[in-house]
């Protein structure tokens, strides 16, 4: 059965693999590793993971920092079912997949790349704003699985300038997505991407985040001429507690889709007003 490793990153989003029986599997830091994990604290070869004749996969620890399961440093450990690993200071979850699993993965990747190809021809059909900001919320919503989407556009001073208000939650006084997060991608001009936001000192205490209850949120921006014009943010409060870095690229290919419809929609509207004087 493949085994579906998801390492964290320090960009905040998971480093996703897929490994098949049949071969050992080389996780460190190393640049020859299988599952490269780029943090100063993992050794050049910090653990190797295979499965035997019958199927079972171990991982075994070959580092000096150590790997550890709830807590404990383990040598050697069998993966059964879902775990999550704490290589040296580098937290990843192991999961087996099955035939279906392994199939709706491949399927869900095929059907990115279509939708991708798609949202270029749907936005063009938007007439107006509103309409492409709705359209964009309902392709990131059904794309990504997350509970909670919206493109929001942001002024030359980097305010939030216009959410959508066909729902509560994106309302302008109201809004209850996380702002410290979307300031953070607007000021490091980056995707950022964090996940087990409740567990993080620095986040966990924002009140958007305890009041609303995010486990995991995603900031992409949208530029035009190097100049952020809006961002794509989603969110999680239920259920999946981190983004992909699969999920990172389908956004930033959006957003740079985004960014040239936005483009051409503000020339459409400087025309159209010239004309009309």
């Amino acid at each position: 059965m493949p085994m579906h490793v998801n390492v964290s990153l320090d960009s905040g989003w998971m480093a996703e693999h897929i490994l098949f029986e049949g071969n050992d599997y080389s996780i460190g830091r190393a640049d020859t590793s299988d599952v490269l994990i780029n943090h100063p604290q993992i050794s050049r070869a910090h653990a190797t993971l295979s499965a035997n004749d019958d199927n079972i996969w171990c991982l075994k620890d070959t580092s000096s920092a150590g790997c550890f399961h709830q807590g404990k440093r383990v040598k050697s450990l069998p993966i059964t079912d879902l775990q999550t690993l704490r290589l040296g200071p580098v937290s990843c979850q192991f999961r087996h997949l099955n035939h279906h699993q392994l199939t709706a993965l491949d399927n869900q990747n095929i059907w990115r790349r279509q939708q991708t190809m798609q949202l270029s021809k749907q936005f063009t059909q938007c007439e107006s704003s509103t309409a492409l900001l709705e359209s964009a919320r309902q392709c990131l919503m059904q794309t990504l699985g997350c509970e909670r989407a919206a493109l929001i556009l942001v002024d030359q001073n980097k305010n939030l300038q216009q959410c959508l208000g066909y729902q509560a939650w994106m309302a302008e006084h109201s809004f209850s997505g996380s702002k410290t997060i979307i300031r953070r991608c607007i000021d490091e001009q980056r995707a950022l991407a964090i996940g087990n936001i409740q567990h993080q000192p620095s986040l966990a205490s924002q009140r958007s985040i305890v009041r609303n209850n995010i486990q995991a949120a995603l900031c992409v921006p949208i530029k035009s001429d190097s100049q952020i014009i809006g961002v794509l943010y989603a969110d999680n409060t239920q259920g999946r507690q981190f983004f992909t870095e699969t999920d990172v690229k389908f956004v930033e290919s959006f957003a740079n889709i985004l960014s040239l419809r936005l483009l051409f929609q503000s020339i459409e509207h400087n025309i159209s007003l010239a004309c009309n004087h």
